[in-house]
């Protein structure tokens, strides 16, 4: 039943709602490559640490998958700083002085790294890890390239190339090089791992797996996704990739509410109760199997014969009821009916899901 003192308060919560009307989907999610190689355990140290990111990606569906743009990738190449500070490849050819590395060489550090994002090349440390480039001449005493997606510090690429590869990769002409390592598919961790026989998400629940051939195998316990096939393959845990970490605007609270005090708290963390628009229902439904309730509160809300989103979000709920039975002028999304809106008492007390505009 609703108290005296709550009503005003609703009622101009629905004058907003009006007056903003046709918002869309408030749900923000965003996915960061990270071009540092890392084993998947300090990958994911390194997501939850930070204070922008949540976790390593978690993935709900296809087109998650689809808008991953991942193109920030380091490979070594040969080219090594001389005792006199002078940058030659390991040909014994000099490096064009216009296309020196950038970074700081009084370090000592004297190997080069090339960035296919901006067709650079870095000062590295030459104990870091990354993909390379190996290079060999042909019959026509043309180089032909090979890019090497196993992440290696300099010296041990070398090694790596040298085994039938021809050498670390040598070149001057920065369209060579560039197409040399052009859509080239490579390994990236995301959230997904083998605990036992149960394959688990670093963050949040997700039924959603797209799996290489013949995976999943036995290669490892941690997952990449190949960066232009989006397929997932099983690795070993110690190997160094770059990795993908994700950051979205809802908070799920564990805390049992009744709607009105839902709506309160989020509004002290400067959030509101999340809307959920049919995009959104894959995401929040994941989200919601998290909860300690069969049900999680959100912003919908029945008052003076409509139902509205306290947030002023576009309505597109066919299937609500015009007149709903008893004190059932809440909105709660839930696990129980087919991960969909249901309405519900709103002096009953569920977990609820929040969300920041950023």
């Amino acid at each position: 039943m609703e108290t005296r003192s709550s009503l005003p308060e609703l009622f101009l919560l629905l004058l907003v709602s009006t007056s903003a009307s046709g918002l869309g989907s408030v749900l923000v999610r965003r996915r960061f490559e990270i071009p540092g190689y890392s084993s998947w355990t300090t990958s994911q140290t390194f997501c939850r640490s930070s204070s922008w990111y949540k976790d390593l990606v978690t993935l709900h569906t296809r087109s998650d998958e689809d808008s991953l743009n991942l193109q920030p990738f380091y490979v070594w190449v040969g080219l090594q700083k001389g005792l006199l500070n002078n940058w030659t490849w390991i040909n014994g050819q000099a490096l064009n002085t216009s296309r020196l590395p950038i970074g700081n060489t009084l370090l000592g550090d004297s190997c080069a790294y090339y960035s296919y994002m901006d067709n650079k090349f870095y000062v590295g440390i030459c104990d870091s890890f990354y993909f390379f480039l190996c290079s060999k001449l042909n019959a026509s005493n043309v180089y032909e390239y090979t890019f090497i997606n196993q992440s290696k510090t300099w010296s041990d690429a070398r090694l790596y190339c040298q085994n039938g590869l021809g050498d670390l990769g040598v070149s001057e002409d920065d369209l060579q090089l560039k197409k040399a390592v052009y859509q080239q598919d490579y390994p990236a961790w995301i959230g997904l791992y083998r605990d036992g026989a149960t394959w688990s998400w670093s963050a949040g629940l997700s039924e959603y797996r797209n799996w290489a051939p013949n995976e999943p195998g036995n290669n490892g316990d941690c997952v990449a996704i190949s960066s232009v096939s989006k397929t997932m393959t099983t690795q070993n845990c110690s190997a160094r990739y770059p990795f993908i970490c994700f950051v979205d605007n809802l908070l799920l609270v564990k805390e049992n509410r009744t709607w009105e005090e839902a709506l309160e708290y989020c509004k002290e963390l400067n959030a509101q109760l999340v809307s959920v628009q049919p995009e959104d229902y894959t995401y929040i439904s994941d989200r919601a199997m998290e909860a300690d309730t069969d049900e999680v509160w959100t912003g919908l809300r029945f008052l003076a014969g409509s139902w509205f989103w306290t947030n002023g979000a576009s309505l597109q709920l066919p299937e609500l009821p015009l007149c709903p039975l008893g004190e059932q002028h809440c909105g709660a999304f839930s696990r129980e009916n087919g991960n969909s809106l249901a309405t519900s008492d709103c002096s009953a007390t569920k977990n609820f899901l929040c969300y920041s505009s950023w």
